[in-house]
C-alpha cells in the first residue's frame, strides 16, 4: 500500500523501460515559456498511465530530449514518508465511522482493500480508492506521465517546485467534510467520467478539463481553492525564480494538467510575471 500512495501523490520512482506504441494523435497542454531571453516548457501531466501514451507527440519529445532540467512537483527521494504517514495519514474513530458509512456501498465487492486502507486517513482511502478505481479501467500509477519522465532524465537535474512534506501537510489539513466528500467521489464517480478526463488530456482540450476539474458537484470550494488555486500562484512564483536561477539551462517542467487549466492557471500567472508563453498544443510553437 506504501508505494501505490507514493504513486498517488506524484512519487517518483525508477521504472523499467517499456516498448510503447506511439501516439501521434495525443496533444497534451503544452507550453514553451519565455523569459528575459531563456525558455522553458511546460507540460500538464496525469499520474496515471498506460502504454499507448507513449512516446508523447513529438513536439513534447523533443523538448524534452533538449532539456537540461526536468522540473517536477515533488521529489519522494527527499521525504520521510514512514514519518509523514504516521504524523498525517491516520484515521480518528470518528472520522472511521464516517468514512465507514460512506463507503458502505462501495465496500462490499472490494472488502479486501478497504479493510487494507481502513487504519488510514479519509484523504489517503479516497486517494488509494481513486488509484485502484482507474487501474481497473486500464491505467497504471506506474505510467504516469511524471514518473515516466523521470525514469528517462539520464542526466537532467531533477527540481522539485514543492516537497513530498508540502503535500502531505496541505492535503491532510483539509476540513473533515472536504475530505468526506474527496472518498464519496473517489468511490462513486461514474467511470465514463474518469475516461472523460483521460480523454480530454490526451486532446489537450482546456475546457473540458477545466470543467471536469472545477465542477461543483464533484469538489469543494475549499478543494479548489487550497489543491489548486493557492499552489497555482505558489508554482508560478516558483517557475519565474528557478528560470532565473537557473540561466543558461531550458527547464522541462511538469504539473498536473488541472494547474494549466481554468481560474487562476499557471500560464495566466505566468503571463502577469512578465513572461511570454505559446500554446504549443494549439499549435503556436
Amino acid at each position: 500500500m506504501l508505494n501505490r500512495l507514493l504513486k498517488a501523490f506524484s512519487a517518483l520512482v525508477c521504472v523499467a523501460s517499456l516498448q510503447v506504441i506511439a501516439a501521434p494523435s495525443d496533444n497534451p497542454v503544452f507550453y514553451q515559456v519565455n523569459y528575459q531571453g531563456e525558455q522553458a516548457y511546460l507540460l500538464g501531466s496525469v499520474h496515471v498511465g498506460k502504454a499507448d501514451f507513449y512516446p508523447l507527440n513529438t513536439k513534447i519529445e523533443q523538448a524534452f530530449a533538449d532539456s537540461d532540467a526536468l522540473v517536477i512537483e515533488a521529489d519522494v527521494t527527499k521525504a520521510d514518508v514512514g514519518s509523514l504517514l504516521a504524523k498525517h495519514g491516520q484515521i480518528s474513530p470518528s472520522q472511521k465511522a464516517k468514512t465507514d458509512k460512506i463507503l458502505q456501498g462501495y465496500c462490499q465487492p472490494q472488502m479486501q482493500l478497504c479493510q487494507a486502507i481502513s487504519g488510514f486517513a479519509p484523504w489517503l482511502q479516497a486517494s488509494q480508492i481513486g488509484l485502484l478505481r482507474f487501474a481497473q479501467l486500464g491505467f497504471q500509477a506506474e505510467q504516469g506521465v511524471d514518473l515516466m519522465l523521470v525514469a528517462r532524465k539520464g542526466n537532467k537535474d531533477l527540481i522539485e517546485l514543492e516537497s513530498v512534506e508540502f503535500q502531505f501537510e496541505l492535503i491532510s489539513s483539509f476540513s473533515e467534510q472536504t475530505q468526506y466528500k474527496m472518498v464519496e467521489e473517489a468511490a462513486y464517480v461514474e467511470d465514463a467520467e474518469m475516461l472523460a478526463l483521460i480523454a480530454a488530456w490526451r486532446k489537450g482540450d482546456d475546457e473540458q478539463l477545466a470543467k471536469l476539474m472545477e465542477d461543483p458537484q464533484a469538489v469543494t470550494n475549499e478543494l479548489l481553492d487550497k489543491l489548486l488555486w493557492q499552489r497555482n500562484h505558489t508554482m508560478a512564483a516558483k517557475i519565474k525564480q528557478l528560470m532565473i536561477e537557473h540561466k543558461g539551462k531550458q527547464l522541462f517542467i511538469v504539473v498536473g494538467a488541472g494547474h494549466l487549466v481554468g481560474q487562476q492557471a499557471i500560464p495566466g500567472l505566468l503571463n502577469t510575471k512578465g513572461m511570454q508563453l505559446k500554446a504549443c498544443h494549439r499549435n503556436e510553437c
